[in-house]
């Protein structure tokens, strides 16, 4: 039997730096890393402030709370935030900077009856005709004289 094509590693004809350094990840890209936080990250902080004020460090996304019955399931809820957040990407860049670039404030906005008149006038809802509107506040008395 021949040992030609087996290589047995020992510490005498191995060099487990050259290795490494061959098969290592060598990360040269600046670190994104925030350094400024690491006070507020740092275990022993954390716990030496909550054994003076007992309280824990507050979350900055609080629980939020709502009715969501009519929303069937959680790609369905994805999907409709998808739709409105292409909707509003649509829209011409001077409504966009009206709202902020935030659909949030527009569907705030459109919720307001108040401003209906300012809606139209920005082309977000159609105008009504004069006539549908009368149409609407007419009662059968004044449509009988």
């Amino acid at each position: 039997m021949s040992k030609n094509g087996v290589f047995l590693r020992t510490a005498y004809n191995y060099d487990k730096d050259a290795a490494s350094n061959e098969s290592g990840l060598a990360c040269e890209e600046p670190s994104l890393a925030q350094q400024h936080f690491k006070d507020e990250c740092d275990i022993n902080n954390i716990l030496r402030q909550f054994n003076i004020t007992g309280l824990l460090p507050e979350s900055p996304l609080s629980p939020r709370y709502g009715d969501f019955t009519g929303i069937s399931d959680y790609h369905t809820a994805l999907n409709r935030v998808i739709a409105a957040q292409d909707e509003f990407d649509a829209l011409p860049a001077q409504i966009r900077a009206r709202f902020a670039n935030d659909p949030a404030q527009l569907i705030e906005f459109l919720e307001n009856s108040d401003n209906r008149s300012e809606a139209e006038e920005l082309g977000l809802i159609e105008k009504v005709a004069a006539e549908a509107v009368e149409a609407t506040n007419t009662t059968p008395e004044k449509a009988a004289e």
